[in-house]
């Protein structure tokens, strides 16, 4: 018969031996196509490990000159340091004239968006195909 208490499972050993936890999946995909907007496809969490890609992808993509597309569909947890980054590139586009748009749909991104009143600050929409068309200019709101 079980009581409780913790559940001893076997942890994953690193090269020197000690336990250690695998790292979270993380990745952007990204979709290029000639005069389309650059879309990345965002995956795993953005946290204080990972957002320091998604800043250096941000920053090297926002400047295109058929815009980006932000793809957040399949982001499992957004940290304050994921919304950071977010901000910035909203600050950064406002300030240079750039054409950016962000996909949330789901939970774990729409939740701290509207905790902090994100959504109607950032270019945020529900699909990659309504992003699209707004970065692209052949819709003036989707949202």
């Amino acid at each position: 018969m079980w009581t409780g208490g913790e559940v001893n499972t076997p942890r994953p050993r690193g090269p020197s031996g000690q336990q250690s936890l695998p790292a979270p999946f993380f990745d952007i995909d990204v979709t290029r196509q000639p005069d389309m907007p650059v879309v990345a496809h965002v995956i795993g969490p953005i946290d204080l490990l990972t957002a320091p890609a998604l800043r250096l992808f941000v920053d090297d993509n926002v400047t295109d000159d058929h815009g980006m597309v932000l793809d957040l569909s399949e982001v499992d947890f957004l940290a304050a340091s994921g919304l950071t980054v977010l901000t910035d590139t909203e600050a950064r586009a406002v300030r240079e004239h750039l054409t950016w748009a962000v996909v949330a749909n789901t939970r774990p991104v729409l939740r701290p968006l509207d905790l902090l009143g994100l959504r109607g600050q950032l270019p945020t929409f529900s699909s990659v195909g309504h992003a699209m068309a707004a970065v692209s200019g052949t819709v003036t709101s989707c949202r």
